[in-house]
């Protein structure tokens, strides 16, 4: 039977600086900002397809595709307005793996699994900030009416390009991540923090990027349809997920969110 840790998937849903800083500190609050964080979020909002399209969003569902250096697996990601999230993982189109969050607590279903099992508040809290991350179900503009703290920190450049740095501050234990915005797009195309990829496995944190790329708009929408996770200390890709296909305000059962008992 194929074992699935539990870790392997907060590494894949959520999405996540002091080497980003050493990249290139003298970038960061030298260039006079005409932008501020209020009309970064705006124009990152326009260009994902506008407040309306983005609070139009009931629930969204996304087939993915992700690889690591020895192992490929397929995922389904549902998520909805209330917050709540469910992942199902397969290999070989079989089941190995389930796991969600019902807006109270988080669970898991294991290969052949008929009855859930609860999870503790970090699953509870890594799976719930996941779903608050814009490029799912919220804006950018929402995150900070659900609790979430958002500052503009300066600029750096990266490749060439002097992005927007953002600071998100996210419920519900305070976890500290990174968005770079880019200045001509006003997409996010990195998201940076110091996090265990997969801390079942293996608790060392590292300073990872996932950088987005391979935008397209769908039904009104723009989302990035490639991830890759990168250890910023070696520049080696650890992971890369490809979304397959994207559905919004389709028919979902909200039983899918609720433990097996």
């Amino acid at each position: 039977m194929y074992t699935f840790n539990r870790q392997i998937v907060f590494a894949t849903v959520c999405l996540m600086p002091a080497l980003a800083m050493l990249i290139s500190t003298s970038c960061l609050g030298t260039a006079a900002n005409r932008e501020t964080l209020d009309d970064i979020i705006r124009r990152n909002v326009e260009a994902e397809g506008g407040q309306s399209a983005i609070e139009a969003i009931h629930n969204v569902s996304m087939k993915l595709h992700i690889t690591e250096a020895n192992s490929a697996y397929d995922a389904v990601y549902v998520a909805d307005r209330q917050g709540r999230m469910r992942i199902d993982v397969y290999i070989g189109g079989q089941r190995v793996y389930t796991e969600a969050y019902d807006g109270h607590e988080a669970w898991s279903l294991a290969q052949r699994a008929t009855k859930g099992e609860s999870e503790d508040a970090v699953a509870s809290a890594t799976l719930q900030r996941g779903v608050l991350l814009p490029d799912k179900v919220f804006g950018l503009h929402e995150l900070r009416q659900h609790g979430a703290h958002v500052e503009l920190e300066g600029r750096q450049i990266i490749e060439r390009i002097n992005y927007f740095v953002l600071k998100f501050t996210l419920p519900p234990d305070d976890y500290v991540t990174h968005a770079y915005v880019n200045p001509d797009t006003f997409l996010i195309e990195r998201m940076r923090d110091m996090r265990a990829i997969h801390p079942g496995l293996d608790p060392a944190t590292k300073w990872l990027e996932i950088h987005n790329s391979d935008f397209k708009r769908v039904d009104g929408l723009v989302r990035a349809f490639k991830g890759e996770q990168i250890d910023l200390r070696t520049g080696i890709v650890l992971q890369t997920t490809v979304l397959q296909s994207v559905q919004v305000n389709g028919v979902l059962d909200p039983t899918v969110f609720l433990r097996p008992k």
